[in-house]
């Protein structure tokens, strides 16, 4: 499974499945994305409330004021419901301060009990009371004093309200304008308005009075915050059908028509596209706009407009409370003349109090006039069809350069494009809503794309590890764990061919291997070969160097391949004296174990020979089969090197490049040696020890008498070198050997001595 998802056009068809899900997900636009819409819409409308802007030039409405039942008037003038001809007096008031509309948050539905009439009902039916019964009946009745007044004025609107089956009162609203419907299919275009069966109105004679009725319901989303509000609803007929006779304005749209004195509506639906200015206001099918006088209101399928909250930092100037209202407080008239009046409650036992994303509580009363405000000023929250066609693009492009991309680019990159072009998306949806109050939803195409973007991660993490894999099973045996980390972050590297580069190069063997192993049968000889190999193998992958090849007894490595190693030299020569250590514990185990078996012990002594240089390097050999190597005069000097150090007695050889690369450690020079196959003359040092080694008192007195040995030597002046080299030997008794071939090579010269321009040079007559 691993290896099918690893595959790249694997991953591509899986992930052009997921977005083909996605995709459809969103052409369905299912709640959960409404909801996400709802929110992120919220947020903007927090983050930039609407700004009142100046009214139309011309308008001789000047804007949207509320008179408040608020709980100082209920103080004042005691519990509601108050006498109607109370009541009456506010628009009688407001219409003398120059209202242009009176619009009633509230239905009248009932009889007023303070009535002379519902009074004397209710006194005694004694002969004392008989009287004032009869006076009390022959006074006006409320109802009819208060129906009487607004139809003076006859800038009144009442409100209607939606009501549950047994709650319904006066039967059908009374439609005081048409609305016409701009295409012909009357029945068709109703049906998308907001529909409800039964509706609660005021007494019929306070409704035929009124210059207008509309509907104040409001239907919260499931979250309960307001965020649209219907421009006309319906009332279903019992055979199902909603006719045009059955459409209602809401209170807001109502109280506008009777303070622009218009006649009727006018209702724009399938498709036909309204322009305004630059701005188109909608297309597609549905309702798309409502027209009154000079307005049109762009709308959803449903007629319904979306709410552009001032909130109530703005609103709280234009709260007047009824008190003043029915005291004549002067004070108020600049509030009052010129705009439309909408009169509600914020009391909170008259339970009209809603939530909007400015707001957790607030009167209903407000929502209304926030409506009103927004179309006498011309300010929309518009979102055409087209930007749910626009949104769908975007997630399907982006999601597409997702997935053809992530295959050939690092996820860091990728991301880092993502994270722009999300950026850009959704800051410019921010920059739409605020300068120009477009509506673009960027949640549901943002969490998409991440969804894309975070899967085709998983896949192409899941594709290199697999890469990883065989990495790690092609050089797991042979360079270190932290070095195939490192070199599985580009597996590009892993391929036929290679580079020239600069390498630290080893070679070590078994001293008298042959030997060793004609007296061994072949179970042991592997096991002593494994019981050598596995140390020093460690020893070299613990210093970050690379095993190029095992030779029988031999092993090579190089350090600085494949990755960078600016301490290629210095970690060879660590790993020379940690193998000299190693070998110490390796001889104590093989004799152990040759003493338990009864069987002869042979001693393990290596040679190791370390060279710095250029060398190629690189995957070699054949398509079918390739390896890791390195090749150049650097290996064959490293090689010879090693092979050179049972003639001088000494453990390790190093060339002069390496100690110029780890000046630090301790190596002493023993000769200018031309090794078979090379002209040049290498001078060669044996490695010592480590920087403590080199440090020392002890080791600085031996480099010294050394360096006087070898100029006396190169010198011709024999008897001096014989003196200094005894004197060597005197210091560092395990360079026996170095110092007795010194020895054998002054006595030969004092019998032959070399020419007279001899350098000290010695050339090695074979490989070893």
């Amino acid at each position: 499974m691993l290896r099918f998802i690893s595959n790249r056009l694997a991953q591509i068809i899986l992930l052009l499945v997921l977005l083909a899900v996605l995709v459809g997900v969103q052409v369905r636009d299912p709640a959960f994305t409404h909801q996400w819409r709802h929110l992120t819409y919220d947020a903007y409308n927090r983050m930039m409330p609407r700004k009142m802007a100046p009214m139309p030039a011309g308008s001789s409405i000047k804007g949207v004021a509320i008179v408040d039942i608020d709980e100082a008037s209920l103080r004042t003038y005691g519990q509601w419901p108050w006498p109607r001809t109370l009541v009456a007096k506010i628009p009688e008031v407001l219409d003398s301060m120059g209202a242009k509309s009176v619009g009633f948050d509230m239905v009248f539905p009932e009889h007023d009990r303070t009535s002379p009439r519902s009074v004397a009902q209710n006194l005694p039916k004694t002969p004392q009371m008989k009287a004032v019964v009869q006076e009390l009946d022959a006074l006006p009745d409320n109802d009819k004093l208060f129906a009487r007044e607004i139809k003076k004025l006859g800038n009144v609107v009442i409100g209607f309200v939606a009501a549950v089956n047994g709650q319904m009162f006066h039967g059908r609203p009374v439609l005081k304008a048409q609305a016409i419907f701009n295409s012909g299919a009357y029945a068709d275009d109703a049906k998308f308005v907001v529909r409800h069966r039964y509706y609660t109105t005021s007494l019929p004679e306070i409704v035929k009075a009124s210059a207008g009725e509309g509907s104040f319901t409001i239907a919260p989303d499931q979250d309960g915050i307001i965020r649209k509000v219907p421009l006309f609803v319906g009332q279903s007929r019992p055979d199902g059908k909603v006719l045009p006779d059955d459409i209602y304005p809401v209170l807001d749209l109502d109280a506008l028509r009777v303070a622009i004195h218009e006649t009727h509506y006018t209702i724009i639906s399938y498709g036909r596209t309204v322009w305004r200015g630059q701005h188109t206001y909608g297309f597609g099918y549905g309702i798309q706009n409502v027209q009154v006088g000079d307005y049109t209101i762009p709308t959803d399928a449903k007629g319904r407009i979306r709410v552009y909250y001032a909130g109530y930092n703005y609103w709280k100037h234009f709260y007047i409370p009824a008190w003043k209202v029915l005291q004549r407080d002067p004070s108020i008239a600049r509030l009052v003349k010129g705009r439309i009046i909408l009169v509600g409650t914020s009391a909170i036992g008259l339970f009209d109090l809603r939530s909007s994303p400015l707001n957790a509580s607030l009167p209903g009363v407000e929502v209304h006039a926030e409506v009103l405000s927004q179309i006498l000023r011309h300010q929309y929250l518009i979102r055409p069809n087209s930007f749910s066609g626009l949104e769908l693009c975007a997630t399907t492009v982006i999601s597409l350069g997702i997935i053809f991309l992530s295959p050939f680019i690092s996820t860091g990159l990728l991301a880092l494009i993502v994270i722009f072009l999300l950026g850009a998306g959704i800051g410019g949806s921010i920059y739409a809503y605020g300068h120009y109050h477009y509506l673009f939803a960027p949640v549901y195409p943002s969490m998409a794309i991440i969804v894309i973007f975070i899967l085709s991660s998983v896949l192409n993490n899941l594709r290199s590890e697999s890469e990883r894999r065989a990495i790690r099973n092609a050089f797991g045996h042979y360079i270190s764990p932290a070095l195939i980390e490192e070199l599985t972050r580009d597996p590009g590297k892993l391929k036929l061919g290679g580079e020239v580069r600069e390498l630290s190069v080893m070679f070590t063997d078994i001293r008298n291997f042959t030997t060793i192993s004609e007296s061994m049968d072949p179970a042991d000889l592997i096991r002593m070969m494994n019981d050598f190999l596995t140390p020093m193998t460690s020893c070299v992958l613990d210093n970050r160097g690379t095993v190029d090849k095992y030779m029988g007894d031999a092993m090579m490595a190089f350090w600085n391949a494949p990755l960078d190693d600016p301490g290629h030299a210095a970690h060879a020569c660590a790993t020379a004296l940690q193998m000299l250590d190693a070998l110490k514990a390796v001889n104590v185990t093989l004799r152990a174990e040759a003493e338990k078996n009864g069987k002869p012990y042979h001693e393990l002594r290596a040679g190791i020979g370390i060279n710095t240089g250029r060398a190629s390097i690189g995957n070699m050999g054949s398509k079918q089969r390739f390896a890791y190597s390195a090749l150049g005069d650097t290996v064959n000097l490293a090689s010879r090197l090693e092979g050179q150090t049972k003639g001088y007695g000494i453990s390790v050889m190093i060339s002069e490049t390496v100690l110029k690369r780890a000046p630090h450690f301790a190596a002493l020079e023993i000769d200018l040696l031309t090794v078979k196959g090379r002209t040049e003359p290498e001078r060669v040092y044996a490695l010592l020890g480590d920087t403590d080694m080199a440090k020392s008192a002890a080791f600085g007195e031996l480099a010294a008498l050394q360096g006087r040995m070898l100029a006396a030597y190169r010198a011709q002046k024999w008897d001096e070198a014989l003196d200094l080299v005894h004197q060597c030997e005197t210091l560092r008794s395990d360079l026996a050997g170095l110092y007795a071939l010194y020895r054998q090579r002054i006595e030969t010269f004092k019998k032959d001595p070399p020419p007279a321009d001899w350098q000290g040079v010695w050339v090695a007559k074979d490989k070893h």
